[in-house]
């Protein structure tokens, strides 16, 4: 069996986590409280990663299907399996598209969308063709570097003197419910939610003595960089952040050192394309282990019948903003919850209720 290691495990998530998230500002319904609603929704997002730890712990040498065959049984664990299995590759459409777009609108205007789209197809399905130890290597390589690259854009930032403490005041100015609209579901489901996907991967883990710490440190690690990017993004454009559609690429437009550390896109394309790589080739793997389990076929044909479908279901979006219409104010309010929240319930409460008929009967 395939294996990844606790460094690769926490390279993984913070890079999963981090994504292409703190290119765009998070919750900006609530102003220059965003910051805060981040924060809220990481405190919230993480009960719902101790809940699929629970339920990691309780079948550690399992991934999600495998727990759903075992507690739901053959035909209801099926079903259970095609929907993560819509849901992965849904999401991996969603990213696929909006990296072909943002490249498309402000990297490469010429290119067609439809090249774009493919050439970061083939790149992750290569990866994925390679199993989750290339990866988590991959990964494990990349993580360093991207981390440090935001850092650096922050220190950036904060000596040219682009950032104004008083954009982020007053706090709280409009109450807290502006605060906990804006993180709830919303920023809870994309992107601290989104952790069930990792049901998927701890099985792969060896040792896992430290599955539990090294996921929850690495998790609280991608949280606060996303909670610093956001007020980083208010106190350098103020309300201008909550308008603009990439508001990162914005406040790097305005960087100028002495006339020598100037026009950082190459750099921010080179974060664009890696968190979106990260994160599309992460849905992709675990599609394709879902796809695996339910259509009995050998995982090469999966990861290209896969990708056809990803292709095709990226080109689907008529435009950009509809796209961006569907994943923040439908699917993370309506969709996205069933699988990051209600499922995972439904199956941790099975498994105890299971577990406690299984023990009285032993006993």
């Amino acid at each position: 069996m395939e294996k990844i290691s606790s460094s690769q495990l926490c390279a993984l998530i913070v890079m999963f986590q981090i994504g292409s998230s703190p290119l765009f500002l998070l919750g900006k319904t609530a102003g220059a409280d965003a910051w805060i609603a981040v924060f809220l929704a990481m405190v919230v997002g993480l009960v719902l990663l101790l809940l699929t730890l629970y339920i990691q712990r309780l079948e550690p040498e399992k991934e999600l299907m495998e727990i759903f065959n075992t507690y739901f049984g053959k035909y209801l664990g099926y079903v259970f399996g095609l929907a993560y299995f819509i849901y992965f590759s849904y999401s991996s459409i969603r990213n696929l598209r909006e990296f072909g777009d943002l490249m498309n609108t402000y990297m490469l205007p010429n290119t067609p969308l439809s090249f774009l789209i493919v050439c970061m197809l083939l790149v992750s399905g290569y990866a994925v063709w390679q199993g989750i130890e290339v990866f988590g290597r991959i990964t494990q390589i990349l993580a360093p570097m991207i981390v440090s690259i935001y850092i650096l854009f922050i220190i950036i930032i904060l000596a040219t003197g682009l950032f104004d403490l008083h954009l982020l005041e007053p706090i709280l100015d409009n109450g807290f419910k502006k605060v906990i609209e804006a993180a709830v579901p919303s920023i809870v489901s994309f992107p601290f939610g989104e952790m069930v996907l990792f049901l998927m991967i701890w099985k792969f883990v060896t040792p896992k003595q430290k599955l539990t710490q090294t996921t929850v440190r690495c998790f609280i690690v991608s949280g606060i960089l996303l909670i610093v990017t956001n007020a980083i993004l208010i106190g350098s454009l103020g309300p201008i952040a909550q308008m603009s559609l990439v508001p990162f690429i914005q406040v790097m437009s305005h960087v100028q050192i002495a006339s020598f550390i100037e026009r950082l896109d190459p750099f921010v394309a080179a974060l664009l394309f890696t968190g979106g790589f990260i994160k599309l080739t992460a849905y992709y793997l675990c599609a394709a282990f879902v796809g695996k389990h339910l259509f009995k076929m050998d995982q090469r044909y999966i990861v290209v019948g896969v990708g056809v479908v990803l292709f095709i279901g990226s080109l689907l979006f008529r435009s950009y903003m509809q796209q961006i219409w569907l994943g923040f104010d439908f699917n993370v309010k309506y969709h996205f919850p069933v699988f990051q929240i209600y499922i995972p319930v439904l199956l941790l409460i099975v498994m105890l209720v299971r577990s406690r008929l299984r023990s009285s009967t032993n006993g």
